[in-house]
């Protein structure tokens, strides 16, 4: 894992400000899966990308996020033979190859097991070594709420701080 710089905190910190004020940002998921719902991520973090590359004075900053920015499935790009642990290969959502090396996963719930699946995977893409960080952002589809409100009990909040602090994985609900 690589060491967190304030660059690097500032990067991940505006990737997530970026997605939760998009008005692409679809705030009901309840009606859709996963895999629609990360299709419609997509232009949102390549948008974010091309900013980044923009600020960074890029001759043509949308080459750079189409060339650094990579979603599963996505052909010929990061296919590569993956680090296998316990027996499988792990594919983030999406692949953020500069700046940093960051996996990027989206999960979406109404249960608390779903956010102890997605933490299993973030730990893996930073504990393999093929990541530096990981961006974890978790739709709560409950009716109240109540993953979200649990980030407010203090047990949950130093498990999300503790696998920032000693893992680089950063997570946020919605």
């Amino acid at each position: 894992m690589k060491p967190k710089s304030q660059k690097s905190i500032k990067f991940i910190e505006e990737l997530h400000k970026h997605i939760v004020r998009s008005p692409l940002l679809r705030k009901n998921v309840q009606n859709k899966n996963e895999s629609q719902i990360q299709t419609e991520l997509r232009p949102i973090i390549f948008d974010y990308m091309v900013k980044h590359f923009q600020n960074q004075s890029w001759k043509n900053p949308e080459s750079g996020a189409k060339k650094y920015f990579y979603w599963e499935g996505q052909e010929d790009r990061h296919t590569k033979k993956k680090t296998e642990s316990f027996a499988s290969r792990n594919y983030p959502d999406f692949i953020i190859t500069n700046p940093y090396m960051i996996a990027i996963e989206y999960k979406k719930s109404g249960s608390g097991s779903i956010v102890k699946q997605g933490l299993g995977q973030c730990l893996m893409h930073t504990l393999g070594g093929e990541f530096d960080f990981v961006y974890c952002l978790i739709h709560d589809e409950s009716t109240n709420k109540k993953i979200v409100k649990s980030t407010k009990n203090e047990k949950e909040n130093m498990i999300i701080q503790k696998f920032w602090d000693n893992y680089n994985v950063y997570m946020k609900f919605l």
